[in-house]
């Protein structure tokens, strides 16, 4: 669905209140800037209801934990940690780059996922598959850090084009590129014939046109189908990691297992549903090790917090086939 035209004004009045912030955090010391983002954060829990409440909402609905005491406390928690992203997505062009990346980010993947991407020898494109774990903004560039490969992403354009730039600017640097999300598989099926990587950010509700159902924490979803399509087109594995915070300063790690070889059945719709699905279930599995950095906030299911006029129209076309074969 296109989003609507914003005035010209209320698209400058967002950039200066998203720029002048970034400014700030950019003229303080790391650390100071971190207290200032618990400030906020607490801040924000307390009197953002609406967030809160669907984050809590949406913990109890996954299983995760099962009273809404805990829901509250892994909710705070969770807005601490993405306060704390908010300044590193500021700072990071201060603190990290190419030649010292390794103080900041450890590469802590198992043994096959190590082979297909960070083995010198063994190493080759792959299609990363990621979610809003950890910080999912600096990964692209710590990917590409580590593994010394060239990789293209791809990114959903916002309603305001000058928010986009600020965005566009700090993911891409040195072997990382990005592509708008409208332009379709062509951009990234290219970059795969050129020997580099791709990376999605699969964790978001799909329409019935970008996607197909899944099971994600024991209830129906839609995840984005384009991961399996471009498998079954090029025969590139499908990896499923994320680069996970690891302690209160800024390092990181970049830790996933799961390597995705699938073998086609001819039943091409099937297939896909197969890929989709194991794929959204290491971005679950990865998400239960640390639920403190995921985005609970996300309106991920089709079962809870959807637009009632669709919904049960939904629920019921995904229940025909949220199982793959």
């Amino acid at each position: 669905m296109a989003e609507k035209t914003k005035s010209r004004l209320l698209i400058h009045i967002e950039y200066f209140l998203i720029l002048i912030p970034i400014v700030v955090v950019r003229a303080l010391p790391l650390k100071v800037a971190y207290g200032l983002s618990y400030i906020l954060s607490i801040m924000f829990y307390y009197i953002d209801f609406r967030h809160k409440e669907r984050a809590m909402q949406h913990i109890l609905h996954s299983g995760i934990v099962s009273d809404r005491k805990a829901a509250a406390a892994l909710a705070r928690r969770n807005f601490l940690h993405f306060g704390r992203v908010a300044v590193e997505i500021a700072k990071s062009h201060q603190i990290v780059n190419e030649k010292n990346a390794l103080e900041f980010i450890k590469q802590e993947t198992g043994p096959e996922l190590t082979k297909v991407c960070f083995a010198p020898e063994t190493r080759g494109p792959v299609i990363i598959v990621t979610c809003h774990l950890g910080n999912w903004e600096l990964a692209g560039k710590a990917y590409s850090w580590l593994s010394g490969m060239r990789m293209t992403s791809i990114m959903r354009e916002l309603g305001n084009p000058k928010l986009g730039d600020i965005i566009y600017a700090h993911r891409e640097g040195l072997g990382h590129s990005t592509v708008s999300k409208n332009k379709g598989m062509k951009p990234l099926m290219m970059a795969l014939k050129r020997g580099e990587s791709v990376a999605i950010v699969a964790d978001q509700h799909a329409s019935t046109s970008e996607g197909v159902g899944v099971e994600f924490f024991g209830h129906p979803a839609r995840a984005h189908s384009t991961p399996a399509l471009l498998h079954l087109k090029t025969d590139v594995p499908i990896i499923v990691g994320a680069l996970l915070k690891t302690g209160n300063s800024f390092q990181f790690a970049f830790r996933g297992d799961e390597v995705i070889r699938y073998t086609p059945t001819g039943d091409k719709d099937n297939d896909i549903k197969a890929i989709t699905q194991t794929y959204t279930s290491a971005l679950e599995a990865l998400i239960r090790k640390y639920p403190d950095q995921w985005m609970w906030a996300h309106r991920r299911w089709l079962n809870i917090n959807r637009n009632r006029k669709n919904k049960k129209k939904e629920i019921s076309h995904e229940q025909k086939s949220a199982n793959p074969a």
